[in-house]
This record gives C-alpha cells, sequence and structure tokens, in this order.
C-alpha cells in the first residue's frame, strides 16, 4: 500500500528511486537537513518518508542523583556555578528516538546508537541512524548518554550563557588552550569535580541495562520477547559499549555484536582536548584524575540495578583505562573482541585509528582497520558538510562506512530497499 505523503518530508528527494531510495545522487546534506526539519522528540510517531517511520519513548533513569559538584572557591561568580550545577530533571526523565524501517526484517532484533563526549544535538546522527535501519531492515534507538543531548539543561547549549564560563575560567586560570562556548560546560564540570564522568557512566550503563531488559523481556511496544540487542557506537560511546559487553549485567549481551567508529581504544590513547570536547585545563584534571583513581567501588554509588554486577563493571572500566591494564585480562575478552567490527581513521587524533588497532588487534582478531578519507575531516566531523566542492567525496566515504556497518549488524537478507 502507498504511504500518504507527509508535506516537508524526505518523498521528494526518493520519488524517483523505488528500489534504491537514495541512489547514487549526491544526498548526504539534504538527507541531514529533511531529517533535521522532521526530528521532533515530542511527537510520539510520525512518517518520515514511505520507507522509515519515527518512535518516541518516555524513558526515566534508574539514577536519581549524580555525584555532586563541588564548588572551588575562589572567584568563580556565583551565578556560572549555578548554570552548571543547577538540578538537572531532563538527565532522570527524557525521551529517545526510534527509526524504524517500514520494511523490517524481524522482530526479534534492535541496534542502539551511542554518541560521542559532550554532544549537544542529535543533528549529525539522524542520516547515521536512518541509513542504518533502512539497510539492515532493524529499529535503530538513539539513545541518549547521561547529562548529554536531551538529557543537558537548555543553558548548555547556548552560546551567551556558555561565553560566561568561559570568561569564568580565564578569569580564574588564564588563557586555556581549546577553550569555547561549546566546551565551557563540560570543561567546568569536569574541572569542578571530574568524578562526573565516572558517575554519568555509571548512570549510562546501568539506563541501557534497563533499555536492554525492557525490550528483551517483550514489554517493548517495538519488540518481540527475547529481541537481541545489538550496537553502533561512536567515539566515547564505543566505550561505553565495551563496558556493557564485556561486563554483560545479566547475560544481556551474549549474542549482542558491535560496530565502533571512531572509538574502541582504552582511556589512555584518548585525547579529548578540543574545542567541541574539553579544553587544555578540563582534559589534565580528567586525565590525572582517572590515573589516580582508586581500585575499589566503595566510593561509587551503584544504582540497584547494577549492583550485582558492580564489581565486575568497575573491573572492565579499570581494566580500559589502559592498555597494559587491558591486555592482563586478554583471555577474558577475546570472545567479546570477536564480536566487535571497529574502524578508526589515520588522521584522528581523538581516538588515533592506531590506538583502536591496539587495543582490540589480540588473540588474531582482524575485525579492525584504519582508513583515510580524501578530504579534511576530523574526529568531530568524520562527514564535514561545509565545503560543496568536495561533497561527492564526503558522500562516497559516508556510504562505504555505512554499508560496510550494515552489512555487520544486518541479520540477513530480506526485502527491503537498499539505501547504498
Amino acid at each position: 500500500m502507498q504511504l500518504k505523503q507527509v508535506p516537508g518530508n524526505l518523498d521528494e528527494l526518493l520519488a524517483d528511486k523505488n528500489i534504491n531510495p537514495l541512489g547514487n545522487m549526491t544526498f548526504l546534506k539534504e538527507l541531514q537537513n529533511r531529517l533535521k526539519q522532521q526530528f521532533d522528540l515530542e511527537r510520539p510517531y510520525h512518517q518520515l518518508d514511505d520507507w522509515v517511520s519515527m518512535h518516541t519513548f518516555s524513558f526515566e533513569s534508574c539514577v536519581i542523583r549524580e555525584l555532586g559538584i563541588t564548588s572551588p572557591g575562589g572567584n568563580h561568580e556565583k551565578s556560572v556555578d549555578n548554570i552548571l550545577s543547577e538540578s538537572n530533571e531532563k538527565n532522570r526523565f527524557f525521551r529517545y528516538a526510534v527509526f524504524e524501517p517500514v520494511n523490517r526484517a524481524e522482530q526479534r532484533k534492535a541496534i542502539i546508537l551511542l554518541h560521542g563526549l559532550n554532544e549537544r544535538s542529535w543533528e549529525k546522527y539522524l542520516s547515521w541512524a536512518y541509513v542504518l535501519a533502512l539497510n539492515t531492515g532493524v529499529p535503530v534507538i538513539l539513545f541518549p548518554l547521561a547529562n548529554h543531548i536531551n538529557r543537558s539543561p537548555s543553558a548548555w547549549s547556548f552560546p551567551r550563557q556558555m561565553n560566561k564560563v568561559v570568561g569564568s575560567r580565564e578569569k580564574s586560570y588564564g588563557k586555556i588552550g581549546n577553550s569555547s562556548f561549546a566546551n565551557a560546560a563540560l570543561s567546568q564540570r569536569i574541572d569542578l569535580s571530574p568524578g562526573v564522568f565516572i558517575s554519568s557512566g555509571i548512570q549510562s550503563i546501568a539506563d541501557i541495562v534497563e533499555l536492554t531488559r525492557h525490550i528483551k523481556s517483550g514489554y517493548h511496544p517495538l519488540f518481540k520477547t527475547g529481541a537481541s540487542v545489538d550496537f553502533f557506537a561512536y567515539s566515547i560511546g564505543a566505550f561505553v559499549t565495551e563496558i556493557l559487553l564485556l561486563s554483560n549485567p545479566f547475560d544481556l549481551f551474549s549474542s549482542s555484536k558491535a560496530f565502533f567508529f571512531c572509538g574502541g581504544s582504552t582511556f589512555d590513547q584518548m585525547d579529548g582536548r578540543s574545542r567541541s570536547i574539553l579544553d587544555n585545563r578540563a582534559f589534565e584534571t580528567l586525565r590525572r584524575f582517572i590515573s589516580e583513581r582508586e581500585t575499589s567501588t566503595d566510593r561509587w554509588k551503584f544504582p540497584d540495578c547494577l549492583i550485582p554486577f558492580s564489581n565486575r563493571v568497575w573491573e572492565v572500566f579499570t581494566s580500559l583505562i589502559s592498555i597494559d591494564q587491558f591486555r592482563k585480562m586478554q583471555n577474558n575478552t577475546l570472545e567479546m573482541i570477536k564480536k566487535i567490527k571497529a574502524v578508526g581513521l589515520k588522521v584522528d587524533h581523538v581516538i588515533p585509528g592506531d590506538a583502536i588497532c591496539k587495543t582490540l588487534c589480540i588473540g588474531g582478531n582482524q575485525n579492525v582497520r584504519v582508513t583515510d578519507f580524501d578530504f579534511k575531516y576530523s574526529h568531530e566531523a568524520p562527514f564535514p558538510l561545509s565545503d560543496s566542492s568536495v561533497q561527492e567525496k564526503v558522500d562516497s566515504a559516508f556510504k562505504s562506512l555505512f554499508r560496510e556497518a550494515s552489512e555487520f549488524l544486518s541479520p540477513g537478507s530480506s526485502k527491503r530497499p537498499e539505501a547504498l
């Protein structure tokens, strides 16, 4: 049956593509713009086009309160501290989206898409989720990590507000490398209380465990009982996924696969100094804190849903802090690593491709590769859209990467249109 056309959706883009809806045209920028116009987390359901629909669902985190932000004293403006430490109900109560292909391959599989550190918008990931859903025939869940995207206060995204934080930090510490309004909120929070990196990670893990239990139990309206969950994870999202797969709470992820893009290395090989992620001072604070971490779980409040597995989760986390620690666990990680496929980028300075290989290429695992694109890119913008002169090359790189990811995450052949 022909679906009713929705004004302003992607039908114009796909109108003459009955078999291959995205065809061979240069499409990424237009696709992203169209999806951005339609993306609305407050709408429970709407049809994006003839091929993919979007659902949204409410979620309540099982972690009520994060590790507190401590004031360092000194001459920080009180208003700045208030902006960053105010109660954040959005982190507890939020909505997440699911891109569902019209021609689903089956009812017992889901893909969770996890984003990078310090993200404030789903914008760049919409095309990723759309193409993955269309190519695999599997619903893709865009799930926000704790204190990110729609789980963070709106003020953290406002340049005017965040420039006040930048000014306050420079007043206290002098000029800081890579300081910007885009990373000001996370930089200040990490600088004042670096433990929020760990507590937010624990909360994210707990929430994904609860979501997966909900899916597998058959209580989620889009999935049948026993559905399995796979991952497409980018940047720090890959770090979270590694902890989930290797600790495997409730045996939820025994059959899970994961595709990593620009992620998968141990923490000591990462460099978060970036105008989009952390300023130099905050990253050094975090690196020093992590390297001097306590090996006991006693100081961390694990939520009830993780308490039976808190020691295992912590053991996996600490092993991922350094490559030397991780290799000591090699015998316990080989089987799960075989279920991971990873692609790194040659000139990625945040999570270098070589670092991903160094971490995951163990025990004969060959599911890791490093690639290089024939255009200027970065970790934060692997598929840049601002330079129209290289758009065909960007589209080609995007198609290649997501064709590979889709083949790895696909449950098998089905009668559905192939996007790429």
